[in-house]
């Protein structure tokens, strides 16, 4: 949502000011280069001088020439990214780092925008590209890093105190670009549109030299693309295992304690703090900006400036201002005295007769002579001529010869020219008088020292952005994605990174956020021409020893002119042997091979084999009978556990019939004790009742009864 913020975009409108104060001359050279070796090398006080003494200005281009050399030299030239892992980062994750950085740094839409950056830089002195990010569709939320190109460097701004060659270090930088107000007001709305109202140049304090920053007029308005940076200071510690964390990290470390003793635990390891120190951590705040309205801000997810200056070859003079140079800035005047040479040749030639004869008049007085004269493509076989009483006839004129001097000067000039850029004809094609392989090679190297400069400040530009991407990678590609990169030694490959192997997400496969790396440029061979010297050098030692193929195969093919010859690079490379490679990349010669033993000791060795062979036989038959016996035992084992079991189940079963017959036992036992209690219970009961009868028996009643029991 934009919002209005006078105070920030005034600001950064001031530090635009203050750029093109101290920038001015270097802005006038580039549009000056720029449109000089495009061919506009007259100037109009000279253009208007010549065509009043009837001349016509003529522009013999040669630098054109030599541009366009240069580019095809640049777009030729394979430079390569090298990425130096941090030693705890596992080796698949480092291999895929690398190939996701060179895809972004050097892909074909990179290399467009490097030859556009070196283009500005060795014709105008400085060029510049940018850093970016972009949505991958329109329908998603994961993002790529990307390069994009910078038409006109001179509406770039950096801060005059950026140490670096690229000004990256800087503490601000940004771009403006024009866009006009009817896609201003489709973008962010009529509402807005209609705020930002035309400046008229008014913030331009350049003048009417500059309309860089008229910020808004009737039909277009600029849009800032503005990069501060900012610091804040942070303490780094080094532990005893050589890493280095910064104080974030380091209060994430586990603590344990050991008998009253705190260890740093850092993974399974303790560790101890062996130094500490306070240092910078930078980050960098974009903000897009039209007139007074802050329309984005967001944070850059790098540390460095995103906007890359290269520079050609600059100085600075006494006053500490940095001048840049153009790769052409020596042969500008030989140029234009060429100009100059051969519009002077061209007006000479203009000027001349095209008359072949002079005549006397009474030579050619007669019609049929006129005739014949006047028309010069008539076939005759010969010219004839009125006789005159002086005698005199039509005298021969020869053709106009131009000077010998104007020719000298122009052969001068072709030479100033090669000898201030340092490119010469035998440099740009043509043929020159080495023959042998050596003087080849001698012309070529001396060849690349003339262009060396501008090449290496490229180089040092690419390195810069390679950096910045490192520095992105971590905060852009911080999901698990599926991506086609190009792996070592392999075409496009799907590779998932930020891959979870566990559910917890503790494991991460590709980890594209952890890790520390440095960037090397490994530049390349400048031109194909090293690549065909280096097949033609390979085809000689061939020719002397064609076995040296299988050693050197993979090298040969690899300097084949194919377009895409790594398949067949990594077929030729089965030949090799791979202590023969790894020797080639360490340097380190091979270990001596064994000596050959003589037939006799050969047989030996046979026969002790074949001793080896029959002692492992009976070794394996051993084993065999010995595993046989183990599983008899086994079995035998296992038919007297079960016999065991069934005799403990018999004797269990026993045990508890003897238990039940007890048991009953005991019933009867306790049944019959029982009855017998009642039985004396109940005879003590019956004396009881005797005793108490006897015991209150009557006399009277006895001895009737006695009497009684007579008569009976």
């Amino acid at each position: 949502m934009a919002y209005k913020d006078p105070k920030t975009t005034h600001k950064i409108r001031e530090r635009i000011s203050k750029w093109d104060k101290y920038w001015r001359i270097n802005r006038q050279q580039y549009y000056m280069w720029i449109g000089f070796v495009m061919g506009d090398q007259w100037r109009e006080d000279e253009s208007r001088l010549f065509e009043r003494y009837n001349k016509i200005p003529l522009t013999f281009n040669k630098l054109g020439v030599l541009m366009n050399h240069l580019l095809g030299d640049q777009r030729q030239n394979t430079p390569q990214l090298q990425i130096i892992p941090d030693e705890s980062v596992p080796e698949q994750t480092a291999e895929v780092r690398a190939a996701l950085i060179k895809n972004i740094a050097l892909d074909s839409n990179s290399k467009m925008v490097y030859q556009n950056a070196f283009m500005q830089a060795i014709v105008g002195g400085f060029g510049a590209y940018r850093v970016g990010t972009d949505y991958v569709s329109d329908y998603t939320f994961d993002q790529d890093i990307k390069l994009y190109k910078i038409d006109d460097p001179c509406r770039c701004y950096w801060d005059m105190s950026a140490q670096t060659e690229s000004k990256t270090d800087g503490m601000a930088c940004g771009t403006r670009t024009r866009m006009s107000r009817k896609k201003f007001a489709a973008m962010y709305g009529k509402k807005l549109e209609r705020s930002i109202g035309p400046s008229h140049g008014t913030d331009d304090p350049m003048g009417e030299d500059s309309t860089s920053i008229t910020f808004a007029d009737d039909d277009s308005i600029t849009i800032i693309n503005d990069y501060e940076r900012e610091y804040d200071t942070i303490k780094i510690y080094k532990l005893s295992n050589n890493k280095i964390v910064d104080s974030k990290e380091f209060n994430k470390l586990e603590r344990r304690k050991i008998d009253d003793i705190e260890l740093i635990m850092y993974g399974d390891e303790p560790v101890t703090v062996l130094d500490k120190r306070d240092t910078y951590r930078y980050t960098v705040k974009h903000r897009e900006i039209a007139g007074d309205f802050i329309l984005d801000e967001t944070d850059f997810p790098s540390e460095q400036l995103p906007i890359v200056y290269v520079d050609q070859n600059s100085y600075l003079d006494k006053n500490g201002q940095q001048i840049t140079r153009s790769f052409f800035q020596d042969v500008r005047d030989a140029q234009r005295f060429l100009n100059y040479l051969a519009t002077q040749t061209a007006y000479l030639l203009k000027v001349s007769r095209y008359d072949q004869f002079m005549a006397p008049r009474k030579s050619v007085a007669a019609n049929d002579t006129q005739q014949i004269w006047r028309d010069p493509s008539a076939q005759q076989g010969a010219l004839i001529y009125d006789e005159t009483q002086s005698g005199l006839k039509p005298e021969q004129l020869r053709p106009p010869e131009l000077s010998a001097s104007l020719t000298q000067q122009y052969e001068r000039c072709l030479m100033d020219i090669q000898s201030g850029t340092g490119l010469y004809n035998t440099q740009i094609g043509e043929k020159g008088n080495e023959i042998s392989g050596s003087a080849i090679d001698a012309r070529t190297q001396r060849g690349s020292y003339n262009t060396f400069v501008p090449f290496d400040s490229l180089n040092r530009a690419i390195i810069t952005g390679g950096q910045i991407i490192n520095e992105m990678i971590p905060k852009v590609y911080d999901v698990e994605r599926l991506m086609v990169l190009a792996m070592p030694d392999r075409q496009n490959a799907q590779i998932t990174i930020n891959k979870a192997t566990d559910q917890y997400g503790l494991n991460i496969e590709n980890d594209m956020t952890q890790g520390r790396y440095k960037i090397r440029l490994m530049p390349g061979p400048s031109y194909e021409g090293q690549k065909t010297e280096a097949l033609e050098s390979m085809n000689m030692i061939l020719k002397a020893n064609p076995q040296l193929f299988n050693v050197i195969g993979d090298l040969y093919v690899e300097n084949l002119p194919l377009p895409n010859n790594i398949e067949l690079r990594n077929r030729i490379r089965t030949l090799v042997p791979p202590e023969i490679i790894q020797a080639g990349k360490t340097g380190q010669p091979l270990p001596p091979k064994p000596p050959q033993p003589n037939p006799d000791q050969i047989m030996a060795q046979l026969k002790q084999q074949e001793l080896q062979q029959k002692m492992q036989q009976i070794q394996i038959d051993a084993q065999q009978k010995e595993k046989e016996l183990s599983l008899k035992q086994a079995e035998l084992q296992r038919k007297a556990l079960e016999t065991h079991a069934d005799m403990t189940m018999e004797w269990e079963r026993l045990q508890s019939d003897k238990e039940a017959a007890a048991a009953k036992l005991q019933e009867s036992l306790l049944k019959y004790q029982a009855e017998m209690q009642r039985a004396n219970a109940d005879m003590q009961m019956g004396h009881a009742d005797n005793l108490v009868k006897i015991l209150t028996h009557h006399p009277k009643e006895n001895k009737t009864q006695g009497n009684q029991n007579v008569r009976s």
